[in-house]
């Protein structure tokens, strides 16, 4: 299975990776400097924390 990589950086997420998720609902590390565009954060936390929240995210991803 693949795995959901950061939009910014390309990098595969680890469960503690501290991430924003954004309107259009895409996962980037809080950290990357190509962070998110203009578009509004709804949510921050671990990337772990994210998928167990939101039901549009396969848990099997982790």
């Amino acid at each position: 299975m693949a795995y959901i990589r950061c939009a910014a950086c390309g990098k595969n997420y680890e469960r503690q990776d501290e991430v924003a998720l954004d309107i259009i609902h895409t996962v980037l590390h809080k950290g990357c400097p190509e962070g998110p565009k203009g578009l509004k954060v709804i949510d921050e936390g671990t990337f772990e924390e994210i998928v167990l929240k939101y039901p549009f995210f396969d848990e099997k991803r982790l």
